[in-house]
Order: structure tokens, then C-alpha cells, then sequence
């Protein structure tokens, strides 16, 4: 019996040539994952070093910065020296230290002409004063409890009694919607 020969010779070419095309193919590979890599190392040192240039800038401005302020410093108590210290030739008085107390007041206007200070926070207490329209008054630090509506002819405002320092010193109440903060009228009062 026959038997059908094969040709070799036209098969050893091609197995070579995919043998050969597939070892290019892993060198290729490899190659481009050693580039990748270096890509990345290029990268990070360039982010690095901008991040350092930009601290170094930041460091520089500040120490600028702080020499700037040093200097405006020494400027200042310069002249305040300048200005405090006798010329030659001044006769100098040295006054013994004073202690400085800075009372904080807040102040208060009369929201009504002519209204009434009284001695205590109800209108059953004397009258101890009278205040006109814009009058100013020191807040003594004092408002009741409770809230009280009082009719004032055309409007009945509810708010407490307030505790306020007249400028001659004497201590009194007042309806506390009576004064307030800024200057304004109060409107509907009617007065007697």
C-alpha cells in the first residue's frame, strides 16, 4: 500500500518563523515593561522635586516674611522710644506707676420722651427721674426675670424692667422698652 508522504520541507520554515516570532514577541514585551517602568521612576522624581522646590519657595517666603515683621517691629518700638525719651537738655519727672482700668459701659438711649426712671422695677415705685427723647444712660448690668406688658396709649410692648446708671450716678429701672442699643422713637407712645 501507498502512503501519502507529507512535505516537510514546507513545514520546518513556518514552524521556525512562528518560533522565532514568538520569542520577539516576549523580548518586545519585556522591553516595554523595563520602559514602563522607567517612565514611571522619571515621574515620580520629577513630582518629588517640583514638591521640594515648592517647600523651599514656602520656607523662603515665610522666613521673608517673618524678617519683614521683625523690622517693622524694630521700626515701631523705635519710634515709640523716639517719641517717650527727654532730648537732652529736658528736665525729666519720673511719675510713680499707675495702675490703668478700662470700665467696659455699654450705653443705652431713651427710646421715649420723658420716660420714667423709677426706684424699683414696677410702676407701683417712685419716680426718681425723667428722660427725654435720645437721653443717654449707662446698662447696670441688671433685667428681671419676668416680661411685663405695659399699655403706653397706642402700642403695648412686652419686655422687662431694666436696671440703668444715670449720668449724676443715681441707679433706677426702666421699662425696657423704654430704651435701647440705637436712637429711635418709639412710636404710639403717649406721654403725660
Amino acid at each position: 500500500m501507498a502512503t501519502k508522504k507529507t512535505n516537510n520541507a514546507r513545514l520546518v520554515p513556518f514552524i521556525i518563523m512562528s518560533l522565532l516570532t514568538l520569542i520577539f514577541l516576549i523580548w518586545a514585551m519585556q522591553q516595554c515593561g523595563q520602559d514602563d517602568g522607567d517612565y514611571a521612576m522619571i515621574a515620580e522624581r520629577e513630582a518629588r522635586e517640583t514638591y521640594i522646590d515648592t517647600m523651599r519657595r514656602a520656607e523662603q517666603e515665610r522666613q521673608i516674611q517673618a524678617q519683614i515683621n521683625a523690622e517693622a517691629e524694630a521700626r515701631a518700638a523705635a519710634l515709640l522710644r523716639a517719641r517717650t525719651q527727654p532730648l537732652p537738655g529736658d528736665s525729666v519727672v519720673r511719675m510713680p506707676a499707675a495702675e490703668v482700668v478700662v470700665e467696659k459701659v455699654t450705653t443705652l438711649y431713651s427710646t421715649i420722651n420723658g420716660l420714667n426712671v423709677r426706684s424699683g422695677p414696677s410702676l407701683k415705685n417712685g419716680k426718681i427721674a425723667r428722660l427725654g427723647l435720645y437721653d443717654e444712660v449707662e446698662f447696670a448690668g441688671e433685667v428681671t426675670d419676668s416680661l411685663y406688658t405695659i399699655d403706653l396709649g397706642e402700642v403695648s410692648p412686652t419686655a422687662p424692667w431694666v436696671k440703668v446708671k444715670l449720668k449724676d450716678g443715681k441707679e433706677g429701672w426702666v421699662f425696657g422698652a423704654g430704651v435701647s442699643y440705637y436712637k429711635y422713637q418709639l412710636k404710639g407712645v403717649i406721654t403725660d
